[in-house]
């Protein structure tokens, strides 16, 4: 398994618990074809040759787009701060 897939297994379990901490008792799982669905829209902006990084922020802003969509916009930097606290502890340990 190389560093990058470990990553992003880590990623998603720290997006689990949040999930998990956040809302009703809900599996990773549930949320499987949405993910995918999106996962493959943003891998194909890549495969026509956009760079990472940009389709990274793309990402980020769709996030922001929901986030206001179900009118929770003002509580998405603290779970921001928290996630990116978590990947900060991580790279610490490693």
């Amino acid at each position: 398994m190389t560093r990058s897939t470990e990553r992003s297994i880590d990623l998603m379990k720290g997006l689990h618990e949040l999930i998990l901490e956040n809302s009703d008792p809900l599996t990773l799982s549930d949320f499987a074809d949405v993910s995918a669905s999106m996962m493959e829209g943003y891998a194909r902006f890549v495969r026509i040759g956009l760079p990472g990084q940009t389709v990274a922020l793309a990402m980020l802003g769709a996030t922001i787009n929901l986030y206001e969509m179900f009118g929770m916009r003002s509580d998405l930097p603290e779970i921001l701060r928290v996630l990116a606290s978590r990947i900060e502890a991580e790279e610490a340990t490693n």
